[in-house]
């Protein structure tokens, strides 16, 4: 296996954890948060964690997240981060939806002057993100934990967009096929997307996605985490975002040929 770590586009981990317990996941973990106050608290530790990159989050299936967002705030957050995660819709709360497109609109209209990674959750609802994304285009998206049909795949692919997978969606999703390797990127949704997945059931450990990936694809795992890592050095560069990371995951970018 290549000497470079597992890389984990989106996990939830408390934001009390020790660094040195990140550090002992010996992996580079992007790490969302779920409401602003949350964010607050996460980004306070960007100084200290070498390789955990926190996000800026608005969960569209969290209510407090909803009535919590401020743009203004929102927009001071993302100065402190590469990182926006978790955002999106989500169809399991019907009575929050107009919330939601409201929210999500917001944010992109942002983040269309602010470029960064942006972690898409779309439960139920994939065609109106993929109509959002057309509506305001913006540079960074990632779908995560996607499940959309091979049409609004297609959709997604024509606009850009990157896809996290964890071992959950290589298990449901029937197109995957379509995603071509350079716009694939690995995830554990810790605590949610592996919890079938894996022991350690920890964030970092992707080792069951990169296998699966490696037998679908007919190449080796570390094939898959090569590219991987290729594939965030071109979001990263395309965003603008370096200077935003950890400087122990830039030098890591900044070694990739």
């Amino acid at each position: 296996m290549t000497n470079w770590p597992p890389l984990d586009l989106h996990a939830h981990i408390d934001t009390t954890v020790t660094p040195q317990d990140l550090l002992n996941l010996r992996a580079v973990v992007f790490a969302a948060s779920r409401t602003l106050a949350e964010s607050r608290l996460a980004l306070h530790r960007q100084q200290h964690d070498l390789l955990t990159i926190w996000g800026v989050g608005v969960h569209p299936g969290v209510k407090v997240a909803l009535d919590g967002y401020a743009p203004e705030e929102f927009n001071q957050l993302l100065d402190q981060t590469a990182y926006v995660s978790e955002v999106g819709l989500d169809a399991r709360a019907p009575s929050r939806r107009a919330k939601q497109h409201e929210v999500l609109a917001s944010l992109l209209s942002q983040l269309q002057k602010k470029p960064r990674l942006i972690s898409i959750h779309s439960y139920g609802a994939t065609r109106e993100i993929v109509d959002h994304l057309e509506r305001t285009p913006v540079t960074g998206a990632i779908l995560h934990w996607w499940l959309g049909d091979r049409a609004t795949t297609s959709r997604a692919l024509e606009l850009g967009a990157y896809f996290s997978l964890n071992i959950a969606t290589l298990r449901q999703s029937d197109a995957i096929d379509l995603i071509p390797i350079d716009r694939l990127l690995l995830e554990t949704d810790h605590p949610d997307g592996n919890r079938r997945g894996a022991r350690p059931q920890q964030p970092g450990n992707v080792a069951d996605v990169e296998a699966s990936l490696a037998k679908a694809r007919g190449i080796s795992t570390t094939e898959v985490r090569i590219q991987a890592w290729r594939n965030l050095a071109d979001l990263v560069t395309s965003t603008g975002t370096n200077d935003l990371l950890p400087s122990r995951v830039a030098a890591i970018l900044g070694a990739i040929t």
